[in-house]
């Protein structure tokens, strides 16, 4: 109800965000470049839903894990050409380099405790060289994270998952 008041008054959901408990965050901003928005929550990930979404113009620009659910928002107005969604009950590195490979670049992460999704999209207008690296740690990399500040590279997306050794 809260959602479909803010989108009435011209704010889309720019961010969501989950905990273990089931509770969650949803932040909605004004000015974004989003014409119309659609967002589902279910006990698995919404596969069927996000390949109709897709054949309507729409594009995942957010999700997000509470407890075992799912969260996807998808837009229109995104800015992409392209998407796909990488969902592995590890980390898909395989699927993601080939996608890096083609042009594909990392938008959207979320993960439950046994399953990493990862939804890589093609901007509409060419990024100049955009460069991606990926980490999977166990503790937040604050001096990792720095480090890669002083080459350029900025944090575009983090999700909690479990570590497999």
């Amino acid at each position: 109800e809260w959602i479909m008041e803010q989108w009435e008054k011209n704010y889309y959901i720019s961010a969501v965000a989950g905990a273990n408990n089931g509770s969650s965050l949803v932040v909605m901003s004004k000015g974004t470049q989003y014409l119309q928005q659609s967002y589902k929550v279910s006990e698995s990930f919404p596969f069927k839903w996000i390949n109709k979404k897709w054949r309507e113009g729409f594009y995942v620009t957010a999700m997000a894990t509470a407890g075992s659910r799912w969260a996807i928002v998808m837009s229109r107005g995104a800015g992409f050409s392209d998407q796909v969604v990488e969902l592995d009950f590890l980390y898909p590195s395989e699927g993601i380099h080939r996608r890096w490979d083609a042009g594909y670049r990392i938008t959207s992460t979320a993960a439950t405790w046994d399953q990493a999704a990862l939804v890589l999209s093609v901007p509409r207008r060419k990024p100049a060289d955009e460069t991606q690296e990926t980490l999977r740690t166990s503790a937040f990399p604050s001096t990792h994270v720095k480090e890669k500040w002083a080459k350029n590279l900025y944090i575009a997306s983090v999700c909690y998952g479990r570590t497999v050794s």
